[in-house]
C-alpha cells in the first residue's frame, strides 16, 4: 500500500507541470471561440474560462482544466490538449 501511494505521488507530480501549461492553452480556446458572441451559452462558457483562468492563477490545475472542458461543453466546443 505505502508502495502504490508514493507511485501515485509521484504521477501527480510528474502530471502537474504538463497541465499547468495546459491551463491558459485551454482558456484561450474557449475565449477565442467565444469572441464577440452574447448569447446565454456563450456567456456561460466565459464565465466557466474565467473561473477555470482563476483556479490555475491559484496552483490548481487539474481543476482548471476540468473547469475549462466544462466551459468548453457550454458551447460544444472540442478542445485542443497537448
Amino acid at each position: 500500500m505505502k508502495m502504490l501511494m508514493m507511485a501515485l505521488a509521484i504521477i501527480a507530480l510528474a502530471a502537474s507541470p504538463v497541465l499547468a501549461n495546459q491551463c491558459p492553452l485551454l482558456v484561450k480556446q474557449v475565449q477565442d471561440a467565444t469572441a464577440g458572441k452574447t448569447d446565454d451559452a456563450s456567456k456561460k462558457a466565459v464565465a466557466l474560462a474565467n473561473e477555470a483562468k482563476a483556479l490555475h492563477d491559484a496552483g490548481k490545475h487539474a481543476e482548471s482544466v476540468a473547469k475549462a472542458d466544462e466551459a468548453a461543453k457550454a458551447i460544444n466546443l472540442t478542445l485542443k490538449k497537448k
